[in-house]
Protein backbone atom coordinates (compact mmCIF):
# COMPACT_ATOMS: atom_id res chain seq x y z
CA UNK A 1 0.00 0.00 0.00
CA UNK A 2 1.29 3.02 -1.22
CA UNK A 3 1.50 6.33 0.98
CA UNK A 4 0.15 9.55 -0.72
CA UNK A 5 3.33 11.93 -0.89
CA UNK A 6 1.99 15.70 -1.42
CA UNK A 7 3.84 17.37 -4.24
CA UNK A 8 5.87 19.65 -1.68
CA UNK A 9 7.06 17.07 -0.36
CA UNK A 10 9.33 15.89 -3.79
CA UNK A 11 12.26 18.15 -2.77
CA UNK A 12 15.51 16.75 -3.97
CA UNK A 13 18.83 16.64 -1.74
CA UNK A 14 22.03 14.86 -2.14
CA UNK A 15 19.90 11.31 -0.25
CA UNK A 16 17.46 11.33 -2.52
CA UNK A 17 13.85 12.79 -3.32
CA UNK A 18 11.03 13.57 -0.67
CA UNK A 19 10.64 10.02 1.25
CA UNK A 20 12.69 7.73 -1.35
CA UNK A 21 16.69 7.77 -0.40
CA UNK A 22 19.66 6.86 -2.27
CA UNK A 23 20.27 2.91 -1.27
CA UNK A 24 16.57 2.23 -0.71
CA UNK A 25 15.31 -1.45 -1.98
CA UNK A 26 12.56 -1.94 -4.67
CA UNK A 27 10.53 -2.92 -1.17
CA UNK A 28 11.12 -0.16 0.00
CA UNK A 29 10.20 2.34 -2.92
CA UNK A 30 7.34 -0.16 -3.11
CA UNK A 31 6.22 0.80 0.33
CA UNK A 32 6.42 4.78 -0.70
CA UNK A 33 4.92 4.43 -4.31
CA UNK A 34 3.18 0.94 -4.39
CA UNK A 35 3.57 -1.91 -6.50
CA UNK A 36 5.90 -1.09 -9.40
CA UNK A 37 5.15 -2.10 -12.86
CA UNK A 38 8.23 -3.78 -14.67
CA UNK A 39 8.96 -1.98 -18.23
CA UNK A 40 9.00 -4.50 -21.13
CA UNK A 41 13.03 -5.72 -20.60
CA UNK A 42 12.80 -4.89 -16.97
CA UNK A 43 16.37 -6.05 -16.18
CA UNK A 44 15.25 -5.94 -12.20
CA UNK A 45 17.16 -4.09 -9.78
CA UNK A 46 19.80 -6.41 -10.06
CA UNK A 47 22.04 -4.25 -12.75
CA UNK A 48 21.71 -0.12 -13.90
CA UNK A 49 18.19 0.98 -15.24
CA UNK A 50 16.53 3.82 -15.05
CA UNK A 51 12.70 3.80 -13.67
CA UNK A 52 10.01 6.30 -13.94
CA UNK A 53 7.36 4.84 -11.40
CA UNK A 54 3.83 6.36 -11.15
CA UNK A 55 3.91 9.04 -8.13
CA UNK A 56 7.07 10.67 -9.02
CA UNK A 57 6.71 14.18 -10.11
CA UNK A 58 7.33 14.44 -14.18
CA UNK A 59 10.53 14.90 -15.33
CA UNK A 60 12.10 12.53 -12.41
CA UNK A 61 13.44 8.95 -12.93
CA UNK A 62 15.44 6.61 -10.41
CA UNK A 63 18.58 5.09 -11.34
CA UNK A 64 18.78 1.96 -9.33
CA UNK A 65 22.06 -0.35 -9.41
CA UNK A 66 23.30 -3.23 -7.59
CA UNK A 67 19.83 -3.56 -5.97
CA UNK A 68 19.09 -0.51 -4.45
CA UNK A 69 18.83 3.47 -5.68
CA UNK A 70 21.60 5.17 -7.05
CA UNK A 71 20.27 8.16 -7.54
CA UNK A 72 17.70 10.89 -9.02
CA UNK A 73 17.66 12.19 -12.04
CA UNK A 74 15.77 15.26 -12.92
CA UNK A 75 15.68 16.10 -16.55
CA UNK A 76 12.15 18.40 -16.93
CA UNK A 77 8.90 19.67 -14.84
CA UNK A 78 9.33 21.87 -11.31
CA UNK A 79 11.45 19.25 -8.55
CA UNK A 80 13.55 21.52 -6.75
CA UNK A 81 16.69 21.13 -4.48
CA UNK A 82 16.04 22.03 -0.97
CA UNK A 83 17.67 25.45 -1.56
CA UNK A 84 15.26 25.83 -5.08
CA UNK A 85 17.21 25.03 -7.65
CA UNK A 86 15.30 23.65 -10.45
CA UNK A 87 15.76 22.58 -14.20
CA UNK A 88 15.70 26.17 -16.37
CA UNK A 89 17.35 28.23 -13.81
CA UNK A 90 19.82 30.45 -14.83
CA UNK A 91 23.67 29.23 -14.08
CA UNK A 92 24.47 32.24 -12.18
CA UNK A 93 21.61 31.14 -9.60
CA UNK A 94 23.37 27.59 -8.90
CA UNK A 95 26.56 30.11 -8.41
CA UNK A 96 25.52 31.84 -5.84
CA UNK A 97 23.28 28.95 -4.02
CA UNK A 98 26.28 26.80 -3.69
CA UNK A 99 29.12 29.18 -3.90
CA UNK A 100 31.99 27.74 -1.32
CA UNK A 101 30.40 23.55 -2.37
CA UNK A 102 30.55 24.03 -5.72
CA UNK A 103 33.14 23.26 -8.29
CA UNK A 104 32.62 23.54 -11.99
CA UNK A 105 33.88 21.78 -15.51
CA UNK A 106 33.35 21.85 -18.71
CA UNK A 107 30.53 19.61 -20.28
CA UNK A 108 31.21 16.36 -22.18
CA UNK A 109 30.17 15.78 -24.95
CA UNK A 110 28.57 19.22 -25.70
CA UNK A 111 28.72 22.97 -24.79
CA UNK A 112 28.05 23.97 -21.29
CA UNK A 113 29.39 23.13 -17.83
CA UNK A 114 29.14 20.83 -14.90
CA UNK A 115 28.26 22.14 -11.25
CA UNK A 116 29.22 19.52 -8.95
CA UNK A 117 27.99 20.23 -5.52
CA UNK A 118 29.77 18.57 -2.52
CA UNK A 119 27.60 18.30 0.89
CA UNK A 120 29.25 19.81 3.67
CA UNK A 121 28.00 17.17 6.45
CA UNK A 122 30.87 14.33 6.74
CA UNK A 123 27.86 11.45 6.92
CA UNK A 124 27.28 12.44 3.15
CA UNK A 125 30.76 13.18 2.29
CA UNK A 126 29.55 9.94 -0.71
CA UNK A 127 26.67 12.15 -2.31
CA UNK A 128 26.50 14.69 -4.37
CA UNK A 129 24.26 17.15 -6.41
CA UNK A 130 25.65 17.23 -10.22
CA UNK A 131 23.71 20.21 -12.39
CA UNK A 132 24.75 19.91 -16.20
CA UNK A 133 24.20 23.32 -18.04
CA UNK A 134 24.62 24.78 -21.52
CA UNK A 135 26.32 27.68 -20.43
CA UNK A 136 23.75 29.54 -19.34
CA UNK A 137 20.69 27.74 -17.73
CA UNK A 138 20.29 24.55 -16.17
CA UNK A 139 19.51 21.52 -18.49
CA UNK A 140 19.08 18.68 -16.17
CA UNK A 141 20.71 17.49 -12.28
CA UNK A 142 21.00 14.72 -10.63
CA UNK A 143 21.49 13.57 -6.87
CA UNK A 144 22.86 10.51 -5.49
CA UNK A 145 25.76 8.33 -4.67
CA UNK A 146 29.36 8.39 -6.35
CA UNK A 147 30.10 7.09 -8.38
CA UNK A 148 26.42 6.76 -9.95
CA UNK A 149 26.01 10.59 -10.01
CA UNK A 150 29.07 11.23 -11.47
CA UNK A 151 27.92 9.06 -14.99
CA UNK A 152 27.85 11.25 -17.66
CA UNK A 153 26.00 8.49 -19.84
CA UNK A 154 23.79 7.25 -17.63
CA UNK A 155 23.86 3.26 -17.12
CA UNK A 156 27.94 2.90 -17.64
Amino acid sequence: MSMMVPESAWVVTPRGIGPLRVGMTRGEVEAVLGALVPAPGDSGWRQCAFIAPAGLPAGVRLMVEGGTVARVDVDSGRAATAEGARVGDPEAHILDLYTTRLAKAPLKYRSGHTLTVTPTAAADSALRLVFETDGQRVTRYRAGRRPAVEYIEGCG
